[in-house]
């Protein structure tokens, strides 16, 4: 590993730590608030599972777009990986709709197969994004290699990526936490009315 790549490297973990946690609570916000004044039990709705098939669906055919069957070592890792990590996704999921008060099918599955999906992307891709951007620019030969591109990245990629990019990553959050807001609108009182009355 070259020195330029050791300091990309290094400055992106960091702004992974930085921002990672703020963009979650930026976009999540309107859950999470809901989900800690109501603290309701955790409860699995049928269709909760029809979501997970849907993840699982989406998983599986990322890994046969990206590797293939025909490395079947690699496959299976990565399947495996993506396993696991969309059934955790898919239980705190639930854990937080349910906590949230959340019982409408639709929202639970815009939350359970959008939201949060998207939500860690844009975790991952936004303090990834000044790095990818500079060697968008500056070595545009290992972008195609990593993307697995199989056009030419044009001279000055790098610079409509970050003008972009400036643009789209805000928009995508301000979508998503009023996706967030849409979510729990009108749980709470749902839930308040549900509640049993006690002498």
């Amino acid at each position: 590993m070259n020195p330029r790549d050791r300091v990309l490297g290094i400055a992106s973990f960091m702004l992974t730590l930085l921002l990672a946690p703020v963009v979650a609570w930026l976009i999540l916000g309107p859950v999470n608030r809901t989900g800690g004044k109501l603290k309701a039990p955790t409860r699995f709705h049928l269709i909760d599972f029809v979501w997970l098939l849907v993840q699982f669906q989406v998983g599986l055919g990322f890994c046969l777009q990206y590797i293939g069957v025909q490395y079947q070592r690699s496959f299976l890792m990565l399947l495996t990986f993506f396993s696991v990590a969309v059934l955790a996704m898919w239980a705190g999921a639930v854990s937080f709709l349910s906590r949230a008060g959340v019982r409408n099918s639709l929202k639970r599955g815009v939350f359970i197969v959008v939201l949060l999906p998207a939500t860690l992307l844009l975790m991952v891709v936004i303090p990834l994004f000044p790095a990818a951007c500079y060697l968008l620019e500056t070595d545009p030969r290992m972008m195609e290699l990593v993307l697995r591109l199989e056009f030419n990245i044009p001279r000055g990629a790098g610079i409509v990526a970050a003008a972009v990019g400036t643009l789209a990553l805000p928009a995508a959050g301000l979508l998503l936490n009023r996706i967030s807001a849409w979510i729990v609108r009108g749980a709470g009182e749902l839930s308040a009315v549900r509640q049993p009355v006690t002498a």
